[in-house]
């Protein structure tokens, strides 16, 4: 562990449970402070080519938190590279869809809630630019949506979070997620 990461959980109080994962420019880890509580300890690689990483990550976290989306945001430390968040306990959206009994009622509730979110991110003027794809970005409490990562989300950017999770759920022909969608709402 770099000397960073180490003397912020020794300030903080904080003891390190494992890694989570691993991008290109930051790693995420799991901490716990003495109570037991779990945070998510997303950590700037050294030779990360992102410019300020920590303060943009913080900033549209806290900005989608206003709206009640996203982990919640406890800590940025912008010397040290580390912003601490919520831990979200639970799947990726993805593998909420193929690894679990989804009945068609959760899923119809399930992306209920996450077209809200993403329409409440368009209002704010927050264009997360990441929510098509794999889905990896969307986990699952509780069959409910939790948007995460909002380190390259813009407010100058034309906001598509509805756009984009159309194209995941429903439109994207490279992807088994808007078939397993049909099958499960018919």
């Amino acid at each position: 562990m770099r000397k960073n990461l180490e003397a912020y959980l020794h300030e903080k109080k904080l003891h390190f449970v494992e890694k989570i994962s691993k991008g290109y420019s930051s790693e995420v880890f799991l901490v716990e402070n003495r109570n037991g509580k779990k945070f998510a300890l997303k950590l700037e690689k050294e030779k990360s080519p992102r410019v300020n990483m920590v303060q943009k990550e913080a900033e549209n976290l806290k900005l989608a938190n206003s709206c009640g989306i996203g982990p919640k945001l406890f800590d940025a430390d912008d010397k040290r590279g580390i912003v601490l968040m919520e831990f979200i306990e639970g799947k990726t959206f993805s593998e909420w869809l193929f690894e679990t009994n989804v009945s068609k009622h959760k899923l119809q509730s399930f992306l209920t809630y996450l077209f809200v979110q993403a329409e409440q991110l368009d209002k704010i003027g927050l264009d997360h630019g990441q929510l098509a794809g794999k889905g990896k970005n969307i986990l699952v409490r509780n069959s409910k949506p939790v948007i995460i990562d909002f380190e390259k989300a813009s407010h100058n950017r034309k906001c598509r979070n509805v756009n984009q999770l159309k194209s995941l759920i429903y439109l994207n022909p490279h992807s088994a997620i808007p078939k397993m969608v049909k099958e499960i709402l018919g």
